[in-house]
Formats: structure tokens, sequence, C-alpha cells
């Protein structure tokens, strides 16, 4: 994976990540049944995917630097 290529995913995880907390947090400010509702279910998924994204990340870094993956050693 390039350099932009995994620029570009942490780009988009970082802003699901704060769209998420955004949801959140309006579920703090006007604790409504809908905010709520929208908090517990869109923003958990939300948060969830853009973790997982950033540990996609992580892990083709580790493999790209030779951390993880197959080591033939000698």
């Amino acid at each position: 994976m390039s350099d932009k290529r995994i620029r570009q995913v942490l780009v988009v995880a970082c802003a699901m990540c704060l769209f998420a907390l955004a949801l959140i947090v309006w579920s703090i400010v006007a604790p409504s049944p809908l905010s709520v509702m929208v908090a517990m279910s869109a923003a958990q998924g939300i948060g969830t995917l853009s973790f997982l994204l950033y540990l996609w990340v992580v892990i083709a870094d580790l493999r790209r630097s030779r951390v993880l993956g197959d080591r033939k050693d000698k």
C-alpha cells in the first residue's frame, strides 16, 4: 500500500471518528429520544468502522516494515 493511500485512509478514519463524536455530543447536549438512538446505533457503527480502518492501516504498516508477516529466521 502506498504512502498516499495510507494517508487517505487515515484522513477518512479521522473524519468518521469526529463525525461519530459529534453525534455522541449531540445526544448529550440535546438528550431527546432520537438523538440518543442515533448516538447509540449510528455513531457506534461509524466509530467502530473508523477504528477498524485505523487498525487496518497499522497492520499494513507493520507488514510493510516486516514486523508482521512471514519471516525466515536463519
